[in-house]
């Protein structure tokens, strides 16, 4: 069996965010919390979690919160328990020191 290629995986998780103009992307808008904890999780199970920022995938998870206290697929969105798991998941690696005060606010 041959070898994962890796840096190319993680190239291409780290370009998905550069096409937010595409088609698919366009469509596709309202996954897009449960793509970035797909990505991330991706990321963490490379080893490669530290190619990007988690103060700035936190600052932008935290967009997606409604009044309510859930999160919704984007920005604007209805809120949802999916997405509200997937916020959870995505903080939870981002900055799992810091996670827990905010989850038993």
């Amino acid at each position: 069996m041959g070898e994962l290629a890796g840096d190319k995986h993680v190239k291409y998780i780290l370009s998905v965010e550069n096409k937010r103009d595409s088609f698919e992307s366009v469509v596709m808008e309202h996954l897009r919390l449960n793509g970035a904890y797909w990505g991330l999780t991706t990321l963490d199970l490379l080893g490669k979690l530290d190619t990007v920022d988690s103060d700035e995938v936190v600052s932008w998870i935290l967009q997606f919160q409604h009044e309510s206290g859930g999160f919704g697929g984007n920005i604007g969105h209805d809120p949802h328990l999916l997405y509200t798991l997937s916020a959870m998941q995505v903080l939870a690696l981002s900055v799992p020191c810091k996670f827990w005060p905010f989850l038993i606010s």
